[in-house]
């Protein structure tokens, strides 16, 4: 399949009931933040689009984001036990190994004035390995030579890709369903959802050092905006990332590419370490 994003938008275009979902093991024509291109030729990993019909106001949206996150960590928690690495996410919304090696991502794009498509990319099977062949720096994946599924426990296709696969979508699809519904019986009020808490719980970028890079090439009247430093210190009640800057003050970022700094060391990238989608970040 060349994209589940652009399967699911034409399905939804073409009238089909919602919620449903688009999944494949392999993409031809995937695409990340800002239309950035990807392919996923070997197969056996998730890629997967959920389509959803949301009642929440534009304003009211910023949340569904970060929930996307949390039922891909749920789904695959429930897929592979919690008995091996700490899984966690990384503002937004990207699955990464509490050491910094990303599993996967998530793309979220609106379709007219109601519809949102949550698109998900989960490396099932490794190791993962660029368009030459080459393994891909900072890469996670669960099965295979230095794959993270848990050990200890046995369970049902535990070690076969297709089976982990299909476990792995069956668990987004429900955990989704529910993330999202429990945000709009709260009019997308994250703490009255108990999502707030959940999300600060396993977000891996709170109390790091971290900067900020603007999306794009170039700010207001074509002059590059610059990056942000500081200490990630919360979450707020829209989903932005609170940062206290080292220069003094504090912000909220809604909009950015946002990196984890080592000490003593460079900054860790927020893409590139797996292929599956990525969330661009937009304030609603």
């Amino acid at each position: 399949m060349p994209s589940t994003q652009d399967e699911a938008a034409r399905r939804l275009a073409a009238g089909q009931e919602t919620p449903f979902a688009v999944a494949t093991g392999e993409q031809t024509a995937g695409r990340g933040r800002l239309g950035r291109s990807f392919a996923s030729p070997d197969g056996g990993n998730v890629y997967l689009t959920y389509v959803h019909r949301t009642r929440l106001a534009p304003q009211r949206r910023s949340w569904i984001p970060l929930v996307a996150g949390l039922a891909a960590l749920e789904a695959v928690t429930s897929a592979v036990g919690d008995r091996g690495p700490v899984l966690g996410l990384k503002w937004p919304n990207d699955l990464h190994l509490e050491d910094g090696r990303k599993l996967g991502g998530i793309l979220v794009e609106g379709r007219g004035s109601d519809a949102v498509l949550i698109g998900i990319g989960l490396n099932v099977r490794g190791p993962v390995r660029g368009a030459d062949g080459a393994p891909v720096p900072g890469a996670a994946w669960l099965l295979g030579d230095e794959g993270i599924r848990a050990t200890g426990e046995q369970r049902e296709g535990a070690g076969d890709p297709e089976a982990m696969r299909a476990r792995i979508e069956r668990a987004l699809a429900g955990a989704l369903a529910a993330e999202l519904a429990a945000l709009e019986s709260t009019e997308g009020d994250a703490d009255a959802a108990r999502s707030a808490d959940r999300y600060t719980m396993t977000c891996l970028t709170l109390g790091q050092a971290v900067r900020v890079d603007p999306l794009g090439s170039a700010g207001t009247g074509g002059a590059r905006s610059s990056s942000l430093r500081g200490i990630a210190r919360a979450v707020d009640a829209h989903g932005r990332l609170v940062v206290d800057l080292d220069e003094g003050g504090r912000r909220a970022v809604d909009v950015g590419d946002v990196r984890h700094v080592r000490p003593g060391g460079p900054a860790r990238p927020a893409t590139g370490a797996a292929r599956g989608a990525e969330q661009e970040v937009h304030g609603t």
